[in-house]
């Protein structure tokens, strides 16, 4: 399953992030992930806690949250 329109925020050493990875993984969803330690990126807001999860601009929800959110929607 592709996630159009999504983007996943995480960070170097972040357990939650590598918890959402593991669940996209485990759950066949396809979104692109970018490591803000590692990249550059844009966005109109601050990004405030990881991993957070963004769609087409908007911050959707951070950490568990995400997971919460992806299970009840078809992405």
């Amino acid at each position: 399953m592709e996630g159009k329109g999504y983007r996943l925020y995480v960070g170097d050493n972040c357990c939650s992030c590598n918890n959402i990875e593991q669940f996209l993984n485990k759950n066949n969803i396809t979104i692109p992930i970018i490591n803000i330690d590692k990249e550059e990126y844009d966005l109109p807001f601050s990004l405030m806690i990881i991993p957070a999860l963004v769609k087409n601009e908007k911050l959707i929800g951070y950490g568990p949250d995400i997971m919460k959110y992806l299970e009840n929607r078809p992405v």
